[in-house]
């Protein structure tokens, strides 16, 4: 109970505030609790849990040392943070030193309950109460200096550490080095939350307006009170005391709270969907009652959800819960603006019992280890193929008309969220994920994601300096980079007991997805009379950035198929038939990537098979597919179709015939390149042109002071001008800075490394061999002529193969390290 008077005061007062219809300074509370809790909360790294372990390292002495010491800096950045979001300068200088007192006081409790000092438990349980009462109606009474009750509730508990604080210096002869180092790990998991609730208030703030997120906020606090209260106080107990007696607690009152929530919560909210006119009688929204409703169902499941968790964290020393967190964190915060903007405002009551369901779904999976381990290896070996599959198969889907079909090259959704194609890619990668389960060898994966969220935010905080218009612009634009990055954690879990059966095994599901859609898509164009693809497949359904993207992400599979199914008789006929139908698909295609990369390809095949075998046969496929891609550009030019004027498309400054008037996008880069004193040019614009004047000024967007260049800059440019960079980072640093793509430069150089390190090893294996030769393409090439890694499908791709290659570079590596 002293627990959750220290951990939950701050709570309860912002409970109380906007049940009184104080909304407005109940927001403002809550911005700062989310403040100082993002980091707090971030440094805490689980000492709760790993104060009552047995099998901890780490004492409370050198915990309460290590707080001591990081108390100043985290209090400083907490009030910018909250001064920034626009609280008044005193609140957020009380709500943090208060906040700042609970955490020392934590680390004192936990130990005053691994040592049985009950007494004195219950006195600092009392004196807490009795403060938070003075401090709310100090503020409710208007007394004539309304911080002053605030004040005393903040200052006086401090009295209750010191002996604490005293004591803790007597670990200064310690090394804190290897506290630090011990606690790295639960650092990462307890900042990734901490930091998501600050930026999740944000998000709910600036989407929802300071009043509908000050009700929002109470109503997630009165309703997922039970789940805070277990994970903040009774779990980390329940699952200590487990341990002393070696039985499982299940508490009456715990089991009750548990059931009354349930209920309550299923009532409260039917009473508020069919607009009960008893609960208009407390003067709140119905929106309100629907949230304290969902959020009372949530708390159960957040409940079971962080029994788990604490079971990982005080049982079992191979766990630290950092991926899961990761992953339920971030995809939360992406689900804020998309909740509003998909489903409207109401929809956001939701979102506490979605945080809870996500939870559940990733801490059950971490500690299943696989979902799929009962399974027999076959069925093992083929759900990982059908992730495979649909990673490639260019399957979109609409919120708005199911299956993507449209006719057009260049499809507007008119910012409309309803109308955005989301491809079969985007399921695949999170249930493959899930089901895979392999959070521990992902951990590469996991660091790279959680700094480089973290450094996104810090520059949409430094560079958009509080103005909550742009700050939820690039929150949105943030959402867009991260999510495509998960794919690097299934490429990594995307393993095998047998490294040659995951290369042959993924380039047999991508043969086998190439072989049904390149011919039927190549078919369809011809019969509809167009020698270039169109986008229609079969009148089953179209291909979304068909000219942008789509023509790369396949020759990529069908070289990781190329290299891993060579050597074997039966697939390589199939590769071999499915060749020229790839020459033909680039050819019309007018990618002078796909064009390029195929052929390259086809290249190094010839070299590596000659050198390794002196195998002629690449050699010949090589020469036939330089002459098979030539030919087909000949005919295509020289066709009926052909001999109409030519609009301009992305790719290489061609697209369908069938458009008769320049495009939007022709017509603005005509007034870009004169504004900037260049000649007008023709209908036909060259793509080199194009991404010149994009880069050059994004490159002098970047350069224009230092500020830009380390943090980004404060708004996006006009969509209309410049959609994007043509660059991935040359767009990345533009909008967030060149220290938030630090880790993402950093995993790319270790990536880069390891290959130079290993490549005698990588060349014994010709899938292996391949796939780097790919991956490096996609990096450098592809994604240094357009924006790839932050579109859904060939950022997906792109980062699966990324996350495939290092996990077996880092086999490797381990094995050279060893032998």
């Amino acid at each position: 109970m002293a627990v959750m008077a220290n951990t939950f005061a701050m709570t309860a007062l912002l409970i109380a505030l906007g049940v009184s219809g104080n909304s407005s300074l109940a927001a403002d509370i809550g911005i700062v609790h989310g403040a100082s809790l993002a980091l707090f909360f971030a440094f805490s790294a689980n000492a709760r849990s790993l104060i009552l372990s047995k099998s901890s390292p780490v004492s409370a002495k050198s915990i309460m040392l290590a707080r001591l010491i990081l108390l100043m800096p985290l209090s400083v950045v907490s009030y910018f943070l909250s001064v920034g979001a626009g609280v008044e300068s005193h609140l957020a200088i009380v709500l943090i030193l208060r906040r700042a007192v609970e955490w020392l006081g934590e680390v004192q409790l936990s130990e005053m309950e691994r040592l049985g000092r009950n007494k004195e438990a219950e006195f600092y349980l009392v004196v807490q109460s009795l403060l938070l009462a003075v401090g709310f109606g100090w503020l409710m009474f208007n007394m004539p200096d309304p911080y002053l009750g605030l004040w005393l509730w903040a200052i006086f508990p401090l009295l209750l550490n010191l002996s604490a604080i005293v004591n803790a210096f007597s670990a200064v002869s310690q090394s804190l080095g290897g506290l630090y180092i011990s606690l790295f790990p639960h650092l990462g998991s307890s900042a990734v939350i901490g930091i998501t609730i600050y930026t999740f208030r944000l998000l709910l703030l600036y989407t929802a307006g300071k009043e509908t997120a000050g009700d929002l906020f109470a109503a997630f606090a009165i309703g997922g009170l039970t789940g805070s209260i277990f994970a903040n106080a009774l779990g980390a107990s329940i699952t200590f005391h487990e341990q002393q007696s070696g039985k499982r607690h299940s508490l009456w009152f715990l089991r009750t709270a548990l059931n009354s929530s349930l209920m309550g919560g299923v009532v409260i909210f039917i009473a508020a969907v069919v607009r009960w006119p008893v609960l208009e009688m407390a003067g709140k929204s119905y929106l309100f009652w629907q949230a304290v409703g969902l959020s009372l169902i949530g708390g159960v499941v957040m409940v079971y959800a962080q029994r788990i968790r604490f079971r990982l964290l005080q049982n079992d020393e191979e766990h630290d819960v950092f991926g899961p967190d990761v992953m339920m964190n971030i995809l939360l915060l992406a689900t804020v603006p998309f909740a509003y903007y998909l489903l409207g405002r109401e929809s956001m009551a939701g979102l506490y019992l979605l945080s809870a369901v996500l939870a559940y779904i990733f801490y059950i999976s971490y500690l299943q280890g696989e979902v799929t381990r009962q399974l027999s290896e076959y069925m093992r070996r083929r759900i990982k193929l059908v992730i495979a599959i649909a990673l490639l198969f260019p399957l979109f889907f609409q919120a708005s008309h199911g299956i993507f079909h449209d006719p057009s090259y260049e499809f507007n959704s008119d910012g409309k969220l309803l109308n955005l194609p989301v491809p079969l890619s985007v399921f695949a990668c999170y249930a493959g994920i899930v089901l895979l389960g392999g959070y521990r060898c992902a951990y590469f994966s996991f660091l790279t994601i959680f700094l480089t969220c973290i450094l996104m935010l810090l520059s949409n905080i430094f560079s958009t300096m509080g103005d909550p218009v742009r700050q939820e612009a690039k929150l949105v634009l943030l959402v867009q980079f991260v999510l495509p990055m998960f794919a690097l954690v299934l490429g990594q879990m995307y393993q095998s007991n047998s490294k040659m059966n995951v290369g042959i095994g993924v380039g047999k599901m991508f043969l086998w997805v190439l072989v049904v859609i390149v011919p039927l898509q190549l078919v369809s164009s011809w019969y509809q009379g167009s020698p270039y693809l169109v986008p229609s497949v079969g009148g089953v359904f179209s291909i979304y950035q068909l000219t942008k993207y789509v023509p790369v992400i396949f020759v990529s599979g069908y070289l990781v198929a190329l290299f891993a199914l060579w050597h074997l008789p039966t697939y390589r006929r199939a590769v071999l038939v499915l060749a020229p139908f790839m020459t033909f698909y680039v050819a019309a295609s007018l990618s002078v990537l796909a064009i390029g990369l195929i052929l390259f390809g086809f290249f190094v095949l010839a070299v590596y098979y000659w050198r390794s075998k002196k195998e002629k046969m690449p050699v010949v496929v090589f020469m036939l597919a330089v002459i098979l891609s030539w030919s087909y550009l000949q005919w295509a030019n020289y066709s009926d179709v052909a001999d109409e004027e030519l609009s301009f498309v992305d790719t290489i400054a061609l697209q369908s015939p069938t458009q008769e008037k320049p495009s939007q996008e022709e017509n603005q880069i005509a007034e870009n390149m004169q504004a900037v004193g260049s000649e007008k040019p023709g209908r036909v614009v060259s793509s080199i042109q194009q991404r010149v004047l994009y880069w050059s000024y994004f490159l002098n967007g970047v350069m224009s002071s230092p500020e830009t260049f380390m943090f980004g800059h404060d708004s996006r440019p006009d969509r209309n001008k410049y959609p994007s960079a043509r660059n991935y980072y040359l767009d990345f640093i533009y909008n967030y800075g060149l220290l938030a793509l630090f880790p993402i430069l950093a995993l790319l150089t270790y990536t880069c490394a390891l290959i130079y390190r290993l490549q005698r090893q990588i060349y014994l294996l010709p899938w292996l061999t391949g796939l780097s030769v790919v991956v490096l393409i996609l990096l450098f090439v592809d994604n240094s002529l357009g924006v790839g890694l932050r579109q859904p499908y060939p950022g997906i791709f792109t980062f699966f193969l990324w996350g495939l290659l290092l996990n077996h570079l880092l086999s490797l590596n381990a094995e050279r390290k060893s032998s």
